[in-house]
């Protein structure tokens, strides 16, 4: 979201990896393999995790400057 770098999603089994949410009260996106359910934290960049994006999604609108400073403030320091 910060600086619109791009990845493919992660193959695992031969198959492009699944978007998750888990957790009740925080939820943390992860990516799941349908086949072996192994299960990976989503993948970050700029020190955010990145936004995962399918043919159906709509992309948010471009964050502005203070907007990026708070996202990454709130990710700072976690792994």
């Amino acid at each position: 979201m910060i600086c619109k770098h791009e990845e493919k999603i992660p193959i695992h089994c031969e198959e492009e990896m699944k978007y998750k949410q888990k957790g009740n009260f925080r939820k943390i996106d992860v990516l799941v393999c349908e086949n072996c359910k192994e299960e990976i934290p989503m993948p970050k960049h700029c020190g955010v995790p990145m936004l995962y994006v399918d043919e159906d999604y709509y992309p948010v609108y471009d964050l502005n400057e203070n907007e990026i400073l708070e996202m990454k403030k709130a990710y700072e320091g976690e792994s």
